[in-house]
């Protein structure tokens, strides 16, 4: 429309409801008047921008534009449009009445917006839209890091929480074990050759122990919350090899929260190794406590000591369970500690 309209002066398309103009104005060299007033624009198209700055270089009349009764808007998005009707007013008919809709849906005379304070709002708007995803993302990436750095202490507490319950709602609380043995791999010959066959085989206890009574599958730390809790007793081989693994000293740590849910003596310690031998950079806070609070066994050689070891160890783990079938299975499986 309009594009081979050279000498056309005036145009007038107000009250059409119109939110767009597709107009060809470039051959429009003595345009002095555009009426698109009473119409729907929210801002002033770009090319009808660039047709007023090259009519001011080009014609000796000034092009004028009739804006008023449109829902112009003022806003950050508006930004350009803003600063070049202020920096063009003397196109803009009426321009001390012009009004558009502000930040806060307020309207106000456009002459009267402060453009400067206007583009420090919208850089302060723009910066706190950032920042604020930023900050949350930081804080989720935080909370993440610190979760997966204590994530064996949260599964810990889970599975302690997760223990309480299941003996709140068994009234019974019957154990499928006598005791539990807790032993590094490396001192697997010691642990079942001699503790755990005397255990079983001369003085009849039900003995909990990972390669005879669990099945694969599961997580390991599953497997041993599950371990501890079918048994009456935790029995501890604290040794060098003990304290260096990392899932000997995560069971020392269960133990020790079981002897506090359960409200009694529930764990058994034998020092495999004297513990002036055990190196104290080993001993952690936990050991420490279980050692100081209660009275430890101390495996020896000699045949009289041995005699003491396995009196005080029967006296510690009380009297035999009714023997039950030892291949009484659980859903996990548990690998052994190394």
């Amino acid at each position: 429309m309009f594009k081979h309209s050279q000498n056309l002066r005036r145009i007038y398309l107000n009250g059409n409801q119109l939110g767009q103009l597709n107009l060809n104005l470039d051959a429009a060299q003595h345009l002095e008047y555009l009426n698109i007033s009473n119409n729907e624009f929210q801002t002033l198209p770009k090319y009808i921008q660039n047709l007023v700055d090259r009519l001011n270089q080009i014609s000796p009349y000034q092009l004028k534009i009739n804006l008023g009764g449109n829902p112009l808007i003022c806003s950050c998005h508006s930004f350009d449009f803003i600063d070049w009707m202020q920096s063009h007013n003397r196109n803009i008919e009426d321009w001390d009445e012009l009004q558009c809709t502000y930040f806060n849906y307020s309207v106000v005379n456009m002459h009267a917006i402060d453009i400067g304070m206007m583009k420090l709002s919208c850089w302060k708007t723009v910066i706190l839209a950032g920042t604020i995803p930023c900050g949350i993302l930081l804080l989720f990436l935080g909370v993440a890091i610190l979760a997966y750095r204590r994530r064996y202490k949260l599964h810990y507490w889970y599975l302690q929480f997760r223990a309480i319950i299941k003996r709140n709602n068994d009234e019974e609380n019957e154990y499928d074990f006598d005791a539990f043995i807790s032993y590094s791999s490396l001192d697997k010959t010691w642990g079942q050759a001699t503790l755990y066959a005397t255990l079983v085989g001369i003085h009849h206890y039900s003995i909990c122990i990972d390669d005879r009574n669990f099945r694969p599958g599961a997580y390991i730390s599953d497997i041993i919350i599950d371990a501890i809790n079918r048994s009456n007793k935790v029995i501890l081989i604290i040794s060098q090899n003990f304290l260096r693994s990392k899932w000997c000293t995560y069971e020392l740590n269960i133990a020790r929260g079981e002897l506090a849910n359960r409200g009694r003596d529930c764990v058994v310690l034998i020092l495999k190794e004297p513990i002036d031998v055990l190196p104290k950079e080993l001993i952690t806070p936990t050991l420490r406590s279980l050692l100081d609070t209660r009275v430890y066994l101390e495996w020896s050689e000699d045949e009289d000591r041995k005699d003491v070891f396995w009196r005080k160890l029967r006296d510690a783990l009380g009297e035999p369970r009714p023997r039950q079938d030892e291949q009484t299975n659980s859903p996990y499986t548990m690998p052994q500690n190394e």
